[in-house]
């Protein structure tokens, strides 16, 4: 039998080299034909020039690499391109005949490696099973003689996966892997719920470093900090954030971060936000990995280039089906979705197998980015993510075998970060965006209200008293928030705090007339009439509308400190009832003086502090913890004035989001907040898990687990 099969192996291997020879001769014949700058000359050559390439290359790329890995890297690989052209034409300067011109530098080896991929690929034929030796070897050089005889963990994320599109896809078989490591039952599938800020820089906070604290969505501001945009995700952001959220823990301290957001206190990184400070330092001996041979960055080139062909084909049939809701992709996004959905998707597997056989780190942690991406463009479900989920799945089984070739053994984790939920966004369905409707609520230019009452000396005076003024909040929890009431013991509560503050709110016309007109805060949200401004000078109005998904900050900048529901009452009555009247807006958090957090919608009040709700409960339909989420969130530093949460359609399974995407996570509403984890079946149930930081707790006590 093992003889039958040796027979057999040996004959695929001569049938592909066959087919691979064929193919190069055919992509050289035809160069040839269509170009005016390469020459082949007598047929015979054709078969000489791959000859003398296969050697040229075997003999100088070694080289190349060695002294110009650097120069490699930090072209983003075009070096290579460059660099397997001019071996090619050092190949063929010596053979009688061949004529090889500028353009034919470049275009006979990039064609020569497209017919090569498309015949591996149409041939079932994987290159990366040959390649796989390559950094086996690679990896047994600079491995130390030292073997860690407990497991360590691979912890693999698919970027914005919910459990519910994960079951989908599974269930159609794009991801035959995962199916049969569940249906075999070596893993446990679970889904988790994230904090209120669903995205990637809030999620991988907790998960790698098990804070994610006044992360307050992806991008926020500052006003302390002179007003500075804060923004997860950018190079000279995150290592700023990651110095705030460390405590030297991580779940990586031992191990490799690939393509985060986050390092998770590991010791290498490739491809890391808080590592990188900017795209200069790219550079990473990691990287070498993607290097070994000349081909196979070539290789990762061509699928690159297949998959912009792919998504101008999807933006074809997206046009020609009108699939709605639909965006605006242009070739730019094109060559993006590529990066993050090919060159990223085989770096980082390339890396992790290198590491796997070294052996020498405990903990490996990589982001799959590409469904993520796709997902905010195309839709969270469209035709579009199954093959790029199906391909994620193919990467997994890469390594799996990875792990089986190498002398330690590796516990696979798969898990998502946030899901996402789908539906047109704000600008589709309303025609503007919430930022230019919110200047409609609010006069031409804020100054006036600068000038006549100055808030910032209103905070100075009633921090020093903030201790006082919680002792009597807590006398009185169970009064809500009757901001125009004239109950006697509310009356009285304004009295004793009145006396700590200046008299700004209170005696302000503007306010008093509020008062007679509204008994009650739930009359005033829904009785009011907001009027909607002229914006000809919104420039000059000092506000910040920033989007996450669904979720939305509205900062009104001329104020140093967060106002209140009581001093955006009084300076802008217009804006609350306007904002939670739009049909457009779930319900929006805002921080009362008085009440503590409110989660405000069109029927009613939930007051945080006290778990009540007068009127309709604001949160129906946001999810079991709704309330959880948003306390806690509000207790976070550089919260906006108004946090502003989409409507979620229950029955369509749509929100409505800020920014310009379909798929979209951020707030509440939906998938976005329906994550999974797929974890060893051996390890210890984790049971409820809520928030980012209770994966990082889970997985964290299983790694140590494994160490003792």
């Amino acid at each position: 039998m093992r003889y039958k099969n040796a027979i057999i192996s040996s004959l695929k291997t001569v049938i592909t080299t066959l087919l691979l020879v064929l193919s190069n001769m055919m992509a050289i014949i035809i160069v040839d034909y269509i170009s005016a700058d390469f020459t082949v000359g007598p047929f015979y050559n054709v078969l000489l020039i791959i000859i003398a390439f296969t050697v040229t290359n075997a003999i100088l790329w070694p080289i190349f690499r060695r002294f110009l890995m650097k120069y490699i890297i930090l072209t983003f690989g075009i070096g290579a391109i460059f660099l397997n052209s001019l071996i090619f034409y050092i190949a063929t300067y010596f053979i009688p005949g061949v004529y090889v011109g500028f353009y034919g530098f470049w275009q006979v080896p990039i064609v020569m490696a497209i017919f090569t991929t498309f015949a591996t690929n149409i041939t079932n034929t994987s290159y990366y099973d040959n390649y796989i030796k390559t950094i086996l070897k690679y990896a047994l050089e600079r491995k130390t003689p030292y073997k860690k005889k407990y497991p360590g963990v691979i912890m693999l994320e698919i970027d914005g996966l919910s459990i519910n599109t994960l079951k989908k896809a599974i269930d159609k078989g794009f991801m035959p892997n995962l199916k049969s490591w569940i249906d075999e039952k070596t893993h446990t599938l679970k889904q988790w719920e994230t904090d209120l800020s669903s995205q990637t820089g809030s999620s991988q906070a907790g998960i790698l470093h098990g804070n994610n604290r006044d992360i307050v969505a992806y991008r926020w501001i500052e006003k302390e900090n002179n007003n500075k945009l804060m923004v997860s995700g950018k190079l000279s952001h995150a290592p700023e954030i990651e110095e705030r959220i460390s405590n030297g823990e991580g779940l990586l301290v031992n191990g490799i971060s690939i393509a985060n957001m986050f390092s998770g206190d590991s010791k290498l990184s490739a491809f890391t936000s808080s590592r990188l400070h900017s795209i200069t330092r790219i550079y990473n001996k990691t990287l070498h990995t993607v290097f070994l041979e000349s081909y196979n960055f070539q290789r990762i080139f061509v699928l690159f280039l297949w998959d912009i062909l792919l998504e101008l084909k999807s933006q074809i049939m997206h046009r020609l089906k009108n699939i709605r809701p639909r965006l605006r992709r242009t070739i730019v996004y094109a060559a993006i979705r590529a990066g993050a959905n090919v060159v990223l998707r085989e770096a980082t597997t390339e890396i992790l197998a290198s590491e796997i056989f070294r052996g020498e780190i405990d903990t490996a942690y990589a982001t799959f980015m590409g469904y993520d991406e796709i997902a905010h463009h195309s839709g969270v479900e469209d035709n579009d993510v199954w093959g790029v989920l199906k391909q994620i799945d193919a990467q997994f089984s890469r390594l799996k075998s990875a792990i089986e070739l190498a002398d330690r053994d590796y516990k696979l984790v798969i898990l998502s970060d946030h899901g996402q939920s789908n539906g047109a966004t704000f600008k589709q369905r309303y025609g503007m965006t919430l930022g230019n409707y919110v200047r409609r609520l609010l006069p031409d230019d804020l100054k006036i209200y600068q000038t006549a009452y100055n808030i910032d000396h209103f905070r100075d005076a009633l921090l020093p008293e903030s201790r006082q003024l919680q002792t009597i909040k807590d006398h009185v929890e169970t009064i809500r928030d009757d901001l125009f009431d004239e109950e006697g013991r509310i009356q009285n509560l304004r009295n004793e705090i009145q006396e700590r503050k200046p008299a700004i709110i209170f005696e302000n016309e503007q306010y008093q007339n509020l008062r007679e007109r509204y008994s009650n805060s739930l009359e005033y949200i829904t009785g009011h009439e907001s009027i909607e401004h002229s914006t000809k000078k919104a420039r000059d109005s000092e506000l910040v509308v920033l989007g996450s998904g669904n979720l939305a900050l509205i900062y009104l900048t001329q104020w140093e400190q967060r106002l209140t529901y009581e001093e955006i009452v009084m300076l802008f009555p217009d804006l609350i009832p306007g904002l939670i009247n739009h049909p457009g807006v779930g319900f929006i958090l805002i921080d009362s003086m008085m009440n503590g957090g409110m989660a405000i919608g069109d029927k009613g009040i939930y007051y945080l502090d006290t778990d009540k709700v007068v009127g309709e409960n604001p949160l129906e339909g946001f999810g079991e913890h709704a309330a959880r989420h948003l306390r806690r969130e509000n207790s976070f530093r550089n919260m906006p004035d108004i946090m502003v949460n989409s409507f979620y359609d229950s029955e369509k399974d749509e929100v409505c989001a800020f920014e310009e995407l379909i798929g979209s996570h951020g707030g509440l509403g939906g998938n976005q907040s329906k994550p999974f984890i797929l974890y060893p079946s051996e390890w210890q149930d984790p049971g409820e898990l809520i928030g980012s930081e209770s994966i990082y707790t889970f997985l964290k006590r299983e790694i140590e687990n494994l160490d003792s």
